[in-house]
């Protein structure tokens, strides 16, 4: 699935004062075909919240971590299905709605980087989130990072969504070694694979789990998870959809 250019998508970058920051970031994803709405002043970002149609809110690092945290919930509980995206070197910490976080001093790449993997993360959240998919179920992108995981994930292996989501595949299975490269592209060769896992909780705390997995036609892998011991029935390929 390409990802890199979508210049359908509408941003909401916000910050705390108009400067030459705000103009540069603009500057920045305007030149990669993106829409982009700039507000500065928490007055003006509420105002757009409320009325304006957006798909991803920005919130640069000029804004206060208690602004970035509000200004985040209050873009969830008006659209669910909205991004977003903080600009700051803290990243999600704390902040239990934000999908993703990048240091905007990694420079112009960095921030496109993440934004084109936020896209990524809502079109997995978007067409793998039903509950039939699964208790245990993760989606992760061909570089092997995860873009979705079910909240069942996230209490099984300690982490807040945000924090998780920037892990990749290899930081969450317990033992990688140099055979995870060849496995994976055996996996993406073959298009499904069955097997069992070993996982690290946050606490580091080694988890088994047995899985199946598959390779969707929209290029996104999908996996179910069944932790050992826990009486969940094995892996049945015919049970994700």
């Amino acid at each position: 699935m390409d990802m890199s250019f979508k210049p359908d998508v509408r941003l909401l970058l916000c910050s705390q004062q108009d400067d030459s920051v705000l103009a540069l970031q603009s500057a920045v994803f305007r030149g990669s075909g993106y829409a982009v709405a700039a507000v500065a002043s928490s007055k003006e970002i509420h105002k757009h919240i409320d009325n304006a149609d957006f798909d991803v809110i920005v919130l640069n690092h000029t804004l206060s971590f208690s602004e970035r945290r509000a200004l985040a919930r209050k873009a969830k509980m008006r659209n669910a299905a909205n991004g977003v995206l903080v600009l700051h070197h803290s990243g999600s910490l704390g902040n239990p709605y934000v999908d993703l976080a990048v240091d905007s001093r990694a420079g112009a790449e960095a921030m496109l980087r993440a934004l084109r993997r936020l896209e990524t993360m809502l079109h997995a959240r978007s067409h793998y989130s039903s509950g039939s998919a699964g208790k245990y179920f993760v989606v992760a992108d061909a570089k092997r990072n995860y873009t979705f995981v079910s909240d069942a994930v996230c209490e099984l292996l300690g982490y807040d969504r945000a924090l998780l989501l920037e892990r990749r595949v290899d930081d969450i299975v317990l033992g990688s070694t140099p055979l995870a490269e060849p496995l994976f592209e055996q996996f993406l060769a073959t298009g499904e694979q069955t097997g069992a896992i070993t996982l690290r909780h946050r606490s580091g705390q080694a988890i088994a789990v047995k899985y199946w997995s598959r390779v969707e036609p929209d290029g996104c892998m999908i996996a179910r998870w069944y932790p050992i011991g826990s009486g969940a029935d094995d892996p049945a390929p015919g049970s994700l959809h």
